[in-house]
């Protein structure tokens, strides 16, 4: 079928649905925080997609899935029997963007913090609520359960990373030194006395030294998350910048708050928040959000 003239196409990707090259077809955007999503969702997806598109998905860089192939006609169709099954549309345009993240402390070996957890909470509080919407322009966040950063949480608008602050307690080590063997960054050394000594301007609050001491001597004395901040790609990719260190995993929602607070009140109409925070200078914005 012909599009309808009166068609906002614009309006209508803010919502999820988004034209395809081809005429008169457009993809439609679920929402998957986390990249979470049941086996019973996912076979529901097959079928609406077989029956309304082309029979065909994509898998988005941000843990998404999209519905490829579906006519105009068929989208509100689709639409309902997706909402139907529990299943609920994603968004483009300036707003606040499904939330990413890794697996996290619950599954991962390496984790140091309950990403998927955190981020599932993220995405519940912000996406399609009134502190997430008309914004200057879309804002991505990313939660990263340990230094590896797989979901690139430096690349995002926002980003934490979990980190632990490790501990020695010197009466339980046996000055094995498997420690300093295992720190990649240097940061741990074998004093006179036997026993490590740990540089903190090179530690990157892994947690490798707890995680490998063989008698617990290496306990963590802080869990928390590194946040980043103006984190982008496309045109004019730039990482983000540092806002802080062990951010209680409590207060994080606190911080992404005040952080859009901040952005709504100082960014420009079209500016992502790393532009402002390069115009308005990263002193000046930790002094207003933290």
């Amino acid at each position: 079928m012909t599009l309808p003239k009166t068609i906002d196409l614009s309006a209508m990707k803010s919502g999820g649905l988004i034209k395809q090259k081809e005429k008169d077809f457009f993809a439609i955007r679920l929402r998957t925080p986390v990249g979470k999503i049941s086996a019973d969702h996912l076979n529901k997806i097959a079928e609406v997609s077989r029956k309304y598109g082309n029979g065909k998905l994509h898998l988005t860089v941000r843990q998404g899935i999209e519905i490829q192939g579906v006519t105009f006609d068929q989208i509100q169709t689709a639409r309902d029997e997706l909402e139907e099954a529990g299943l609920r549309i994603g968004a483009c345009g300036p707003r606040f963007r499904v939330a990413t993240a890794c697996p996290g402390a619950g599954i991962c070996p390496n984790g140091l913090v309950d990403s998927a957890g955190l981020g599932l909470e993220v995405d519940e509080t912000f996406f399609g609520r009134a502190e997430g919407l008309d914004l200057p322009h879309k804002f991505k966040v990313a939660i990263a359960g340990c230094t590896s950063c797989c979901p690139k949480p430096q690349e995002n608008d926002f980003g934490y990373q979990g980190q632990i602050d490790p501990e020695l307690i010197e009466a339980d080590c046996d000055s094995c030194g498997v420690c300093e063997v295992t720190c990649k960054e240097g940061a741990i050394v074998m004093g006179e006395n036997g026993l490590p000594i740990r540089d903190q301007s090179k530690c990157i609050y892994c947690g490798d030294c707890i995680k490998s001491c063989p008698t617990d001597a290496w306990v963590p004395k802080r869990v928390g998350l590194a946040a980043y901040i103006g984190g982008r790609f496309g045109r004019h990719p730039e990482l983000g910048k540092k806002l802080a260190d062990f951010v209680p995993p409590e207060k994080a929602l606190d911080l992404i708050r005040s952080v859009l607070e901040f952005y709504k009140k100082e960014g420009k109409r079209g500016e992502r928040l790393g532009v402002t925070v390069n115009r308005v200078g990263l002193d000046e914005v930790k002094r207003r959000v933290l």
